[in-house]
């Protein structure tokens, strides 16, 4: 299903206030767990991942990992921010409660929606203190500072879960479907740049030791990049 298809099938059977708006909302949630699947094939898996890309290219894979961790987290804590904020709408799951006519329905997708917002909520104080601004008290490492929850693999896995969760509350009551976000699979992602990374380690090696037993003409041309 293309997004224009996917969007008219939800305008068809929800109306466009409320078809539009979870539209997007899916493709984000999408997204979010691709990025965060290719975040952990990378810098989460295994040891030896890590040690290949520490004898490639050290330095850039730790701005990396650092950028692509507050990419995500930014990316929840978006998704479950409040529905208005300085008298402007925002995109988030917490609006779509407000769209929903049906009594019964309305209650069970804010009770879902509340309690994403919970297991999210570590995600909004790292945006809060840590990248949106710095806390000053936090940042020099004062005593007194309230430290920011632990943001580890196991809790943000369970804060996709819960987005999921609620977006497949959707799925089943106006589709008898569900989505498995958790299995959306890259394309030429983190699997290819790890398998290339390995042979051009590889590669790299051998030249060095062919350098350091003085075996200079048989290095080849480097290819312009």
């Amino acid at each position: 299903m293309t997004a224009d298809e996917m969007e008219k099938r939800n305008i068809a059977a929800m109306g466009e206030p409320l078809g539009r708006p979870y539209t997007v909302l899916f493709h984000e949630v999408s997204a979010l767990h691709l990025y965060w699947k290719e975040f952990l094939e990378l810098f989460g898996t295994n040891e030896k991942r890590i040690e290949r890309l520490n004898r490639s290219a050290p330095g850039f894979f730790r701005m990396l990992q650092e950028q692509q961790f507050e990419t995500n987290m930014l990316h929840i804590a978006r998704l479950t921010d409040s529905p208005k904020s300085v008298g402007k709408e925002n995109l988030t799951i917490r609006m779509l409660p407000h769209l929903i006519t049906d009594a019964l329905f309305k209650q069970a997708v804010s009770g879902l929606v509340e309690e994403a917002r919970k297991k999210t909520e570590f995600c909004r104080e790292w945006r809060n203190q840590r990248f949106a601004h710095h806390d000053l008290m936090l940042a020099i490492n004062d005593g007194e500072a309230r430290q920011l929850p632990s943001a580890s693999k196991v809790k943000v896995n369970a804060a996709l879960a819960s987005l999921s969760d609620v977006l497949n509350t959707f799925e089943r009551h106006y589709f008898k479907n569900v989505c498995d976000f958790a299995s959306i699979a890259p394309h030429l992602g983190v699997g290819t740049l790890l398998f290339t990374l390995g042979f051009g380690v590889k590669a790299r090696e051998e030249m060095e030791a062919k350098i350091k037993a003085g075996k200079f003409d048989d290095l080849g041309q480097p290819e312009n990049i």
